[in-house]
């Protein structure tokens, strides 16, 4: 049988969103969350650079673009993993107070439709992945799309939205609106859910269902065995099982697959199972009927304790997997516990808290249930003080220099019973944008990685950086950079220089890809330097702000008009300059098309060469031992890298 192509859940969410001109809602539910992989894996793909988001320009492009497509995350108040955010995700702790757990795995995406005219469109997603790098990367997982165009799937989703802690109707009133004007009476799919006691109980539903097979893709099941569901449904016929391989064993108990199988309930394998991934997947497949979602076949879900969701599609018949006589010694001997990470309860404590920073108004708001005749306190993970000491039910602090900073970098809380962490939670912040103080440095370096990378201004001379506290002060004396309030300009030449590190980085990385494409590109016309100006060595060259050229130009115009007062800078910019220029070909292609590129290539040197014979006879007179072996140092591992 041929191996089908296996999809993957988060190209196929950046295909949806791809055709979106203007998202209006973008939602995300889930069991497990791991803050740092959604940052660094989900938000940063779909943005559109598939790497860790990591300096502040960035940071701030991500937090406008959260809040540009209005991204909201729902997950299990005990199932946060470990890990931070450094970005300002809206994230809505669910506190299911049945004896289960949250865990319907949904993605909802309402906007205007790239094609059609400013179309509005809602699509939805349903599936068995966690926001983990297991549930996106490691696992088997199982997943469906639909785009919403019943009434009766409109009307479901709706009803289950408003179940969720923390969903503001009035929010998403277009999103409400727009659900509640489909009137299509398409009954070919259906979403199921439940929480808090609402929806549907799945086993219920299925017992409903007319006579036909019954295969189970589950990779957990209660600690007695599936027996009791399946008494329930009365109507199934052939009786297939397929459990999820789990290290050396099957996800179920060797007594309980004896029974099963002497009961005539069959056991098999998928199509593509493969054993070094485990099968997360949750499907069940009823006679032509087809459930794809994150229900495990489990009392919790299937009897509506946990908070689940599914697609059901009513024809829909394409499982495919293998018969198997199982090995008897790969299940799980009797004596050893499932271990059912999906279905884990929040441990003994039930406590809850939920911590809101209001940017606006300056303070921190922060509830607490359930909490006992015990010392509670509170402190923002890295923060070495705790900033409530007695924790009690309701607490309303303003927020100090020294939170406000801290809460820049580290999201998460956590709550301590008797010295020991009983909670962990992650902050809200509302008025982040616009109320919030700016992100800072940590030192000099990131500074200009921050200048070289986001700065929009041509004029080299005020390049604008973020405010930093530096522990080095040695050298900020023997450089003269100092910084006494948040408005000060680094325009000295350390700075300046400095910025050339990340310069020789970009061109190394630009040089390759422009060298390939280059030929084919001149023989057309000079316009490809122009038009490509960002995109290739050229732009490094002359057009972006922080250029050789520009940089050059400023060095000259310092130096002349200045009257050699600041040569130690002027030295180590002219040493970066040379550097730089020495990765850029004198000629890419032979011909007259090139001109543009050889004339500024010669320009540049013979600028270069005149401005380094007139600072090599000063620099010599004016260089003390201290700053040498600094400078030395620095050269010789940029040198080594070249």
């Amino acid at each position: 049988m041929k191996k089908s192509k296996e999809l993957k859940i988060r190209d196929s969410v950046k295909a949806v969103y791809s055709l979106y001109s203007e998202v209006k809602d973008f939602i995300f539910t889930t069991y497990n969350y791991e803050p740092d992989f959604f940052d660094e894996h989900i938000i940063s793909y779909l943005m559109g650079f598939d790497k860790k988001i990591s300096t502040i320009g960035e940071l701030q492009d991500a937090d406008k673009w959260i809040v540009e497509n209005h991204l909201s995350v729902y997950y299990d108040k005990g199932a946060l993993s470990v890990g931070t955010s450094y970005l300002t995700v809206p994230v809505f702790p669910q506190n299911n107070k049945t004896g289960g757990v949250f865990h319907p795995k949904v993605i909802v995406i309402y906007g205007k439709l790239k094609e059609g005219r400013n179309k509005k469109s809602v699509h939805l997603f349903v599936s068995s992945c966690n926001l983990t790098v297991s549930g996106y990367g490691r696992n088997m997982e199982a997943f469906s799309c639909i785009q919403v165009t019943s009434k009766i799937v409109a009307k479901s989703l709706i009803e289950f939205l408003e179940t969720l802690d923390g969903y503001d109707r009035n929010q998403h009133i277009d999103l409400i609106k727009y659900l509640d004007s489909i009137s299509l009476k398409d009954n070919s799919i259906e979403f199921l859910w439940s929480n808090k006691n609402s929806g549907i109980k799945l086993i219920d539903y299925l017992s409903d269902f007319p006579k036909g097979d019954l295969n189970i893709v589950s990779p957990y099941f209660d600690e007695n065995g599936p027996k009791s569901l399946l008494y329930d449904l009365v109507n199934r016929d052939k009786t297939t099982i397929i459990p999820a391989l789990e290290g050396d064993n099957y996800n179920i108990h060797l007594k309980d697959y004896l029974e099963l199988k002497d009961n005539n309930i069959g056991f098999a394998v998928l199509a593509n199972e493969d054993e070094s991934r485990f099968i997360h997947a949750k499907i069940i497949q009823f006679g032509k009927k087809v459930i794809i979602g994150s229900y495990n076949f489990t009392t919790a879900a299937m009897r509506g304790i946990n908070a689940e969701a599914a697609l059901l599609f009513h024809d829909k018949s394409d499982l495919r997997f293998y018969k198997l006589e199982v090995i008897k010694e790969r299940f799980l001997p009797d004596d050893e516990a499932i271990s059912n990470r999906d279905e884990t309860k929040n441990g003994k404590s039930n406590i809850f808290t939920s911590v809101t920073v209001d940017w606006k108004e300056n303070k921190i708001f922060i509830l607490s249930e359930n909490l006992k005749e015990a010392s509670y306190s509170l402190q923002i993970d890295g923060l070495n003080i705790p900033i409530i000491s007695e924790l009690t039910e309701k607490e309303e602090i303003n927020i100090t220099r020294e939170i406000a900073s801290h809460l820049l970098h580290h999201k998460t809380f956590s709550v301590y019973e008797e010295n020991k962490v009983c909670f962990k939670g992650l902050i809200n912040e509302i008025s982040a944008l616009e109320c919030r103080p700016e992100f800072g440095c940590e030192n000099l370096s990131e500074s200009i990685s921050e200048w070289f990378s986001y700065t929009k201004n041509d004029e080299n001379t005020k390049q604008s950086l973020r405010l930093i506290d530096s522990d080095d002060k040695e050298t900020e004396k023997i450089l003269g950079v100092s910084q006494q309030k948040k408005e000060d300009i680094f325009d000295n030449y350390y700075v300046v220089a400095k910025a050339f590190e990340n310069l020789i980085r970009q061109i190394l990385i630009s040089r390759s890809d422009s060298l390939e494409k280059a030929p084919k590109a001149q023989i057309k016309t000079e316009k490809y330097w122009k038009e490509k100006a960002d995109k290739n060595l050229y732009g490094y060259l002359v057009k972006k702000p922080g250029s050789i050229e520009n940089i050059l130009t400023f060095l000259q115009k310092e130096h002349y008009e200045k009257q050699n007062k600041d040569i130690i800078y002027e030295w180590l910019v002219l040493n970066y300059i040379k550097s730089a220029i020495s990765l850029f070909p004198e000629n890419l292609v032979h011909n007259e098309i090139n001109k543009i590129y050889t004339d500024k290539i010669r320009e540049i040197h013979e600028k270069l060469n005149s401005i380094e014979r007139d600072i090599s006879n000063i620099i010599s007179s004016v260089v003390g031992k201290k700053y040498m072996k600094w400078i030395e140092k620095e050269f010789n591992n940029r040198n080594n890298n070249v």
